[in-house]
């Protein structure tokens, strides 16, 4: 289990059981310290959690926490977590309210931003070198009239960085901007998703892959029924029957469209949950669930944000070149970090004495 705790008015953490043994020893909690375990939604006392209640009990009990007071001050531990937690709960998720968070965050944490964008950018391009290669090559046999059996090596292993090491950069890019929209944003939380590595891993593969499913289930009849119009036409089995194709592509346009809007936000944050460090270490079942149904209503509102900001990102790509790291990336990634924090913040202590 982890803790948040409030010393002197401002609330820190979380903290594990080590480190909520050694503040019990140093005094530092006291039974009338407000705490919040990870995962909860209010804050209570230190007497009434049944785990720290139980270490003042020790304490209270004299020579018999001595020595276990001791050997926790004397033993190694990692430094205690000093990430102070905003204590105002976030509004609920609105497009309005999302992005008025994100441009909020982005004029307050635009160096941060910044930088966190031109390090991920940097590390997407390195991650798509073998991709590059790969066209290279297929570009070179093809003018020599050659095969270029590497290729699809290459492929392959531009994939592989793609999950287990671009979905957890991803994850953490995510909770970066979540974190600055917060007000605690920081170049190293874009690492974030390398310390829960393979559930991180797990859970942005099993998104990709059931959005993945969805768009091809979505999709599958419209193609179908094109599919069939272009074999019958070209038999001339059925004459022209162009209005049947175009109908059935019309179909699958809307099919893809549907999933885009309707599913794919629900379930493309399910690596950043995982990787949040401000919720409990979940399982993968336990993930999807809280993503699915946190977001329930939501989906359309929050496409429309990535849309819409996706565009800005896109756009500023032609602003004297420098548009897309200085403003296109660090906009999108405190908009985007502003939607899933105000979106996934059931997980955060609400304001003290809520």
């Amino acid at each position: 289990m982890h803790w948040y705790i409030v010393e002197s008015g401002q609330p820190t953490g979380p903290h594990d059981r080590v480190a909520i043994e050694r503040l019990v020893a140093l005094g530092r909690i006291t039974a009338g310290t407000k705490v919040c375990s990870v995962g909860d939604t209010a804050w209570t006392t230190a007497a009434q959690d049944p785990v720290i209640a139980s270490l003042l009990a020790q304490l209270a009990g004299g020579a018999s926490m001595t020595a276990r007071a001791d050997a926790v001050l004397g033993a190694s531990h990692p430094p205690l977590a000093t990430t102070a937690i905003p204590d105002e709960e976030l509004p609920a998720f609105t497009y309005g309210g999302a992005s008025q968070l994100g441009h909020k965050a982005f004029k307050a944490r635009w160096g941060v931003l910044v930088l966190i964008g031109l390090i991920y950018l940097a590390l997407s391009y390195a991650l798509g070198v073998p991709g590059m290669i790969a066209e290279m090559l297929r570009a070179a046999a093809e003018e020599s009239g050659t095969t270029a059996p590497g290729a699809l090596g290459l492929d392959l292993v531009g994939w592989l960085l793609s999950i287990f090491i671009g979905g957890p950069l991803l994850s953490g890019f995510v909770v970066a901007g979540a974190r600055a929209a917060r007000g605690a944003g920081q170049v190293a939380d874009l690492f974030i998703g390398f310390h829960r590595y393979w559930t991180v891993v797990l859970a942005y593969f099993v998104s990709i892959l059931l959005i993945g499913v969805a768009i091809v289930a979505a999709v599958l009849p419209g193609l179908v029924m094109l599919g069939l119009a272009v074999g019958f036409e070209l038999s001339g089995n059925f004459g022209n029957i162009g209005i049947v194709g175009a109908f059935g592509g019309l179909l699958a346009v809307l099919g893809a469209l549907a999933v885009l809007i309707w599913i794919m936000p629900r379930l493309i944050f399910m690596g950043a949950l995982a990787a949040d460090p401000s919720l409990s270490k979940e399982g993968l079942e336990a993930t999807l669930r809280r993503s699915w149904s946190l977001t329930a209503g939501k989906a359309p509102a929050m496409f429309a944000l990535l849309f819409v900001y996706g565009i800005v990102l896109v756009l500023s790509v032609f602003l004297l070149c420098v548009g897309m790291p200085l403003l296109g990336m660090p906009l999108f990634a405190a908009v985007q970090g502003a939607m899933y924090a105000s979106v996934f913040s059931a997980g955060h202590p609400r304001r003290l004495g809520s």
